[in-house]
């Protein structure tokens, strides 16, 4: 876990002075601002970002998407996927390889071969990879809190 946390400003209590503005003038100024009235901290703050950014449902009003929840809750489970002929996949990972036949006709196309495609090959690199499952990965990550990704390490898996 990273130790270091972010500075925030917290302003020097001044008297008025020549050259300097005076705390209790600006909050006489600003009485309303929720800096002056304690309602913004770097607790709050935080808790801010994470409802917000981390948990929040991005809501563009239509624009083009709508609303998207962060929270990844309709990843797909590849355990869900339906299989089969009539234009259906082969598995989770691979498309029906079987010709649909005269006329191209997809609702006629036959199951793949029995045990085609059910089995991902291992990626090259470090990881799972094509092993992983979105639905289990998104939720993993999804539970993840402000200050739980450190330079260096990851966790998801």
């Amino acid at each position: 876990m990273p130790s270091h946390k972010q500075g925030t400003v917290n302003p020097v209590v001044t008297d008025s002075q020549l050259g300097k503005h005076g705390t209790s003038r600006m909050v006489a100024c600003y009485a309303t601002s929720p800096i002056h009235s304690g309602q913004i901290d770097a607790d709050s703050i935080r808790a801010q970002f994470q409802d917000l950014v981390l948990d929040g449902v991005v809501n563009d009003a239509g624009h083009t998407f709508g609303e998207f929840s962060r929270d990844y809750s309709e990843a797909p489970d590849f355990g869900d996927v339906e299989t089969g002929g009539g234009g259906l996949p082969a598995s989770a990972w691979v498309p029906n390889p079987v010709s649909p036949g005269e006329g191209a006709d997809y609702t006629k196309q036959a199951a793949a071969p029995d045990g085609y495609g059910t089995t991902p090959s291992d990626t090259w690199g470090v990881g799972v990879g094509s092993q992983e499952n979105p639905k289990t990965s998104s939720e993993a990550i999804s539970s993840h809190t402000l200050g739980d990704y450190g330079l260096g390490k990851h966790s998801p898996s």
